[in-house]
This record gives structure tokens, sequence and C-alpha cells, in this order.
């Protein structure tokens, strides 16, 4: 599992931004508050641990699209894409975008960001059984039960961004 990360200007992220992660400028005022999770701490939980398991075959990757910005306040630069999913079957990926809105989470602590996280994950994933050109072998329900139990294990405070922790 991947994270592709897109972010309004307004969100608070660790360390600053990343050199491959887009950023729009010029929406909502800045806001107060801080991400205190750390995106790769969480990518590097969830390769571990299904490294070894098999879904079909249709996937090798799923990528969640994770945006997060005050969603009012951009408009349609990010409810567009609220509900996308898309099967890309030459790479044999599938992506689906999972949205926060940086005003409810920013004044959480990191284990209530993970909680949230952990819902718009596991929305994305469901949203994959439903697409109508969806990958012909790939349990999507094997994956989504295994990423809930997973999600169930993982030590929250571990995915906290160190400087913060």
């Amino acid at each position: 599992m991947k994270l592709k990360i897109t972010r309004g200007g307004e969100v608070k992220w660790p360390g600053g931004p990343s050199q491959d992660d887009p950023v729009y400028y010029g929406g909502p005022p800045p806001e107060t508050g801080l991400w205190k999770l750390s995106t790769t701490k969480i990518e590097d939980y969830f390769e571990a641990a299904l490294q070894d398991l098999h879904f079909g075959d249709s996937i090798d990757i799923f990528v969640l699209g994770f945006e997060i910005a005050d969603l009012e306040g951009w408009g349609d630069i990010f409810t567009s894409m609220s509900q996308y999913t898309s099967y890309r079957p030459k790479s044999k990926l599938v992506i689906s975008v999972g949205q926060l809105n940086w005003p409810d989470v920013k004044d959480l602590s990191a284990t209530e960001q993970f909680q949230r996280f952990s819902v718009i994950l596991l929305e994305a994933i469901a949203r994959v059984a439903t697409m109508k050109r969806k990958p012909k072998s790939f349990n999507t329900a094997a994956f989504l039960a295994e990423v809930t139990r997973l999600l169930a294990l993982c030590p929250a405070a571990e995915m906290e961004e160190s400087e913060y922790a």
C-alpha cells in the first residue's frame, strides 16, 4: 500500500512540504494546528504487514490518494475528487481517494488523527468493490478485512512524527 498525498497550503505538516507532494496555495487562510502523523511510518507499517499476503492477480499496489485540506474553502479543486477511484491494469494498481477536512482534524491528538485517517482509508478500499470497471482478480473484501485488522493492531502512538511524539 502506498499513500499519494495532496494538501492545501493551510495544512501544517511536520518538517515542511515534501518535494513530491502537490501543495495548493491561494485557498483559505492558514489555520492553526498540526498534522501529527508520519505518512512514511504508516506506509512502512502496512508494507511490512502486507508484503507476504496475496489478494489476487489484478492488483499489486493499492494507492490511497490521501487529500487533506479545508475542503469547503477550496471548493471544486478538492471536492470534485472525493469519490475518485481508478483501476490501472497495465501497472496493476488501483488508486482511491480518501479526504480529511483540515478544520476537523487540525487540533486532534495523533491517536484521534489516526482514527480519522483509518476511517477514510477503509472507505477508500471499500469503494473499489463498487467500481464499474473493477479488477477481475482482486479480493477487495479480504483486503479490506486485513487492513481493518491491521489498523486495530497498529499502535497509533508509533505512527506519530518523531519530532512531535
